[in-house]
């Protein structure tokens, strides 16, 4: 709710300036949420700093971006891993799930698409968001897949020089 109260607002700017977090605390809170719940699963988790990132970000659309595919991850793999990468200009989530036909791979970015292997209770909306969020804030998002190989949900947060 918070996160599309914030989409909705016009006065965004205001908001953001006084809330920020960096991308290295926000990795580590949302491994602190999702790791003890990958490993109950019988998962592998990994969370892995290829780079430092020392610019604020709005934490309610960078948790909701983090959290949405790291769920994702969790419901779409029963057994290997879940990595989350935290680079120099954004992050990205790896497992090796069940993957996404490449023909629904613009498709999970629509608003209630589930594909017909979809799990868990979800109303199709989460990568929607993402997408939405990603635009807002000038993201990128970016998804490979492979059909039982796993996928690997990118965010380019900023360009780097």
């Amino acid at each position: 709710v918070k996160t599309c109260l914030r989409l909705a607002r016009n006065n965004l700017e205001l908001a953001d300036a006084r809330e920020v977090i960096t991308l290295s605390e926000m990795a580590e809170e949302q491994t602190n949420i999702w790791q003890p719940q990958i490993n109950a699963k019988g998962l592998d988790f990994e969370l892995i700093c290829e780079g430092e990132d020392s610019t604020g970000y709005n934490p309610v659309f960078l948790r909701s971006v983090m959290s949405n595919l790291l769920r994702n991850a969790l419901h779409y793999t029963e057994k290997g891993f879940i990595r989350l990468i935290i680079s120099t200009n954004g992050f990205r989530v790896e497992d090796n799930g069940i993957g996404i036909p490449e023909h629904q791979q613009e498709q999970i970015f629509h608003p209630f698409f589930r594909s017909p292997g979809a799990r868990g209770e979800g109303l199709g909306l989460g990568l929607s968001l993402v997408k939405r969020i990603c635009n807002h804030q000038g993201w990128q998002v970016y998804v490979h897949s492979s059909i039982e190989e796993g996928s690997v949900f990118g965010i380019i947060l900023r360009q780097t020089e």
